[in-house]
């Protein structure tokens, strides 16, 4: 994958994972406002997209990984790395999008032999 490929595909995935996390602290809170004993079905809902967005912004930290070792940028690979292993996934992720080492690799032809 590309680098704008998985930086906005992450940061994409990080917002709606902060959007259903809220949503669903909202719906837990006015439920247990309420009385009741059991969760709302609604939270099961998000508890799906809490999943699914963490999932997507697992597949996209991997893929950037790998084209950061492709890239042979072995700082911003360790940087993206531990960043996301502290939990600041997001921040590595933004600094990867802004500053980041460009998808450019060198291809080199070889003219044909002449016989």
């Amino acid at each position: 994958m590309n680098k704008r490929t998985t930086t906005r595909g992450y940061i994409v995935a990080w917002v709606i994972y902060v959007i259903a996390w809220v949503a669903l602290i909202m719906t837990m809170h006015n439920s247990t406002g309420q009385g009741a004993s059991s969760p709302p079905s609604i939270a099961v809902a998000f508890y799906l997209v809490l999943l699914a967005s963490a999932i997507a912004m697992l597949v996209y930290w991997i893929g950037a990984l790998i084209r950061l070792g492709q890239l042979r940028a072995w700082g911003w690979f360790v940087a993206v790395l531990v960043l996301h292993l502290v939990g600041l996934g997001i921040a590595g992720m933004l600094a990867y999008a802004i500053a980041g080492p460009e998808d450019s690799m060198t291809v080199v032809i070889r003219p044909p032999m002449a016989t």
